[in-house]
């Protein structure tokens, strides 16, 4: 017995090692996800009649499946891929597992940018996402300017700091646009908490452009990503230019962050506690990483909507403060490792 235990936990082991094995796994939780999303709600539709439900016009379910809960799934499942890859590629560029979008100042960025749009042209609803990567980019530019001044150079903790600075800085700007235009505070609160509340396929057809140009990208670059994480003498060794992939992987985190930031608003964390994970999983090669966070954010991001909006019913609690809760644990039990 004892010996058929200890070569089923080896062969586990391999199992778990491959990561074909976790690509299984995670489209069988997202999809889990999305099942649990489109039978759930105030209006409970059996698992049984959604086929029915999604295909018959007069099924009494029909038109809230393809009007509310579809949308929303499909918005979720950008989102959280976006900002699960966007995380992906902030660690690469700053070499530390603490970087994230919104801990790295990009996602408030992203935030003001397209709050910014929202406030000084409201019927330019184009401007919204394109305000929203400038910001972001704007945000990261200058959290990597402050980390690498100064004689002690670009250490991991000092870039944290930075990042952390910045993002204070910008969610006071975000209080005060609030503050100015406070008619429009209710709308506002939904936006810097993050939620998909409301969302149709509009929001998702806006997000999805940006989200598959900066998620292609990343990964046509997975080899210049890899080499990041060497340091910069042994990857300018092997002919990378430094300076120049690690802003292009800034633009991309940016670009991905603000697709996001754009329709759902500042949903925090995905991009922290979904790349590392995944790293602890199957290791740092981004060929492996980045498919893989592509997946589990998106798993991530779609459970955590659906607990809001049925935890606390008839209430519908934002997704982003849930989606805090499970992050601000997480970043302080890595902080605490790696300072202690």
């Amino acid at each position: 017995m004892t010996h058929t235990l200890a070569a089923l936990r080896l062969r586990l082991d391999r199992l778990a090692q491959r990561s074909g094995f976790w690509a299984v796994l995670l489209l069988a939780v997202l999809a889990g996800a999305v099942g649990a999303a489109i039978a759930v709600g105030a209006a409970a539709v059996p698992i049984a009649e959604v086929p029915a439900a999604l295909v018959d016009a007069a099924h009494p379910a029909h038109a809230v499946l393809w009007q509310v809960r579809l949308p929303r799934i499909a918005l979720g499942v950008v989102v959280g891929a976006a900002l699960a890859v966007s995380g992906a590629l902030m660690q690469a560029v700053v070499r530390n597992p603490l970087a994230d979008p919104g801990i790295m100042g990009v996602t408030a960025g992203a935030g003001l940018g397209g709050l910014l749009g929202l406030v000084l042209w409201p019927a330019e609803t184009a401007l919204v996402p394109v305000l929203a990567f400038g910001g972001g980019l704007a945000a990261i530019a200058v959290v990597l300017g402050v980390a690498a001044s100064g004689t002690h150079g670009m250490g991991p903790l000092r870039l944290v700091l930075s990042g952390v600075a910045m993002q204070a800085i910008l969610f006071s700007l975000i209080a005060l646009v609030t503050f100015f235009f406070a008619d429009r505070a209710p709308a506002f609160v939904s936006f810097t908490i993050g939620s998909l509340a409301g969302r149709g396929w509009g929001d998702v057809g806006r997000a999805l452009g940006p989200a598959l140009l900066g998620g292609g990208a990343a990964m046509m670059a997975a080899r210049t990503l890899n080499l990041l994480l060497l340091d910069d003498d042994s990857a300018a060794g092997v002919g990378l230019p430094v300076r120049r992939a690690r802003l292009g992987a800034s633009c991309l985190a940016a670009l991905l962050a603000a697709s996001a930031a754009s329709v759902a608003g500042l949903v925090g964390f995905v991009g922290l506690v979904v790349p590392n994970w995944i790293r602890v999983t199957v290791g740092p090669d981004h060929r492996v990483l980045l498919p893989l966070c592509m997946l589990g954010g998106a798993a991530l991001v779609v459970a955590a909507d659906t607990a809001a909006r049925t935890l606390a019913g008839p209430l519908e609690l934002p997704v982003g403060a849930l989606l805090a809760l499970l992050g601000g644990p997480y970043f302080l039990a890595i902080l605490w490792r790696r300072v202690a």
